[in-house]
């Protein structure tokens, strides 16, 4: 299948060690305000922060800072939340597999109890690029579908989208046509009070703007592509632009995005299965992930049983949060492939992985169930599930 062909061609990336790739974090203190830190942001043109407590690594982005209520009084510090870090010596793809799980661009890099540094998605992006690429598809990429709202609609309605969706772009349409891009670091500007105002005129200044219609608010520098063009083409026309993500159209109609997480999808763990199985996202602080694989690979061995004609099963995992919470729901998606059907996928969202991983096997189990009996084979019931 065309994944295993993909995870075979950059299998060379995925084993480097991030070492080379470190570069400048944006470090804070839990004690600072919200202005403090988005000032630290915008001066390193960074995206994340952060803070280390003793050994968990904190921290919180733009996206995560949209949610505050006062930017000018309120401190960061319920805002911080844990992930994970790399040491110098990991590999890009676990750096890769903790930037798509929490939806981020940078992932700390912790030596001696010292955070020392980044890995951006840009920089695994510039390694990706030196690559040959040219056969790998933006439609095989392309997140479909995305969500867009109208210039008419006020930055308190964007905002909502984006922290509820855990979204970073908005293809803002004006006219009949998608203008330009409304990204969540567009919307934390345009939110920030001037600090030459007072303080509590900082604090309508806020309310009103928030009121405001989007208007011509965000990027019309974003770039765009066809289903058909290659992914060097993609990653080099948002290198030049500077932008984090690309359009893509087909005949002047958004067909979908594509995201620096889509492309670091690319780099997704592959488990040893009689069917390729590839995560994306799996989360290392979840208790028992390796249980969790395991019985979903053993899911996946008892469906072929019954339905041997499944090519290919692709698991994605995001974590939402909402504001400073440290735990938030699970939005996993899964996609089966056959050579004889468009490709199954299946949605779930709970804040246990384990019993959404065991929802969405009940729908594998009750759809193939169906497609095994109408080609005469044994029910998939009769042979059973494990329970996670």
């Amino acid at each position: 299948m065309i994944t295993d062909t993909i995870y075979e061609h950059l299998k060379d990336i995925q084993s480097q060690k991030v070492k080379p790739l470190i570069s400048k974090a944006t470090l804070i203190e839990p004690s600072e305000t919200l202005s403090s830190v988005i000032g630290k942001l915008t001066k390193n043109n960074a995206y994340d922060a952060f803070y280390l407590n003793g050994k968990t690594t904190l921290s919180t982005n733009v996206r995560t800072l949209l949610n505050a209520k006062s930017i000018t009084t309120m401190k960061v510090d319920p805002f911080l939340y844990p992930i994970p870090f790399v040491t110098p010596n990991n590999s890009i793809q676990k750096a890769a597999n903790i930037i798509a799980h929490y939806r981020i661009r940078e992932v700390p890099v912790v030596q001696k109890n010292k955070i020392v540094g980044v890995v951006t998605a840009k920089k695994i992006l510039k390694l990706l690029s030196k690559k040959d690429n040219k056969w790998i598809k933006a439609n095989l990429i392309y997140t479909q579908n995305p969500i867009i709202v109208s210039s008419d609609e006020s930055l308190s309605s964007a905002r909502k989208i984006m922290t509820s969706k855990k979204l970073d772009h908005l293809p803002v349409m004006n006219k009949g046509q998608v203008k330009q891009v409304l990204t969540s670091s567009h919307l934390l500007d345009s939110i920030i009070p001037q600090e030459k105002q007072g303080r509590k005129s900082m604090g309508s200044r806020t309310i009103h703007k928030l009121e405001s219609r989007i208007g011509n608010i965000g990027s019309t520098r974003i770039p765009q592509c066809t289903p058909n063009d290659d992914l060097n083409k993609i990653i080099k026309l948002m290198q030049k632009t500077d932008t984090t993500c690309c359009l893509v159209n087909l005949w002047d109609n958004l067909q979908g995005i594509i995201t620096l997480r889509d492309i670091l999808g690319l780099l997704a763990s592959k488990i040893e299965t009689p069917i390729p199985l590839y995560i994306v996202g799996l989360p290392e602080d979840q208790k028992n992930v390796s249980l969790i694989s395991k019985k979903f690979m053993n899911t996946l061995k008892r469906l072929q049983k019954v339905y041997s004609e499944i090519q290919e099963a692709r698991v994605s995992i995001k974590q939402q949060r909402t504001g400073g919470k440290k735990e938030g729901k699970y939005e996993v998606s899964i996609m089966i492939i056959t050579p004889h059907h468009a490709p199954m996928i299946y949605n779930s969202v709970g804040f246990d992985l384990s019993e959404v991983l065991e929802e969405l096997s009940q729908k594998l189990l009750k759809t193939l169930s169906k497609r095994a009996k109408q080609r005469s084979k044994t029910s998939i019931r009769k042979i059973g599930l494990p329970e996670f």
